[in-house]
């Protein structure tokens, strides 16, 4: 009897241990990733329909590896934090590409484009407040996303284009590469 416990005490053990690592695998399994996954290829745009420069690619990249940093009003670096233009402006400053730093100042850089001809490392821009005076910039990705820092309180994040929200408030789109 004493050999029987013997035997049925490693394979509890053994069932615990191989549970406690499947548990941990799923825990860190949803920290190994900053972006979300491409929306659906009916959501893309013809933002993905032209190949991407090495330039247009550094930028967009830069810009996906700022997603998690915090949203701070005036912010520039990973440092500090970024508002939607810092952010804007740092992932073009890292790949030597000057813009204006202030979004109404980039809604005047480059030239206009239509929605219906974005492409990767285009400049979007929505109206985000009912007066009409703020103006959010974002980076337009290869996925039919852009990449933006939204407001106070919340994170740098990627966001479908065809999301509802951001259709109804865009305003226009700029390219400077």
């Amino acid at each position: 009897m004493a050999r029987m416990q013997t035997v049925i005490k490693p394979s509890v053990r053994g069932v615990i241990v191989f549970t406690c690592i499947l548990l941990l695998s799923g825990l860190t399994a949803g920290c190994a990733t900053k972006s979300p996954s491409p929306p659906p290829l009916a959501e893309r745009s013809s933002a993905r329909a032209k190949p991407v420069s090495a330039k247009v690619s550094g930028v967009i990249r830069t810009a996906r590896l700022m997603i998690g940093a915090p949203y701070k009003w005036g912010g520039k670096s990973p440092n500090t934090g970024f508002d939607c233009s810092g952010l804007v402006w740092f992932a073009y400053r890292q790949h030597g590409i000057s813009i204006p730093r202030i979004s109404w100042q980039q809604f005047g850089a480059g030239h206009p484009v239509r929605r219906s001809e974005l492409r990767p490392g285009d400049l979007i821009f929505h109206k985000v407040d009912k007066s009409g005076k703020s103006l959010h910039v974002g980076l337009v990705t290869d996925r039919g996303t852009f990449v933006h820092a939204p407001s106070s309180g919340k994170h740098v994040m990627e966001s479908s284009l065809s999301n509802s929200y951001w259709k109804k408030h865009y305003i226009g789109a700029r390219r400077v590469i």
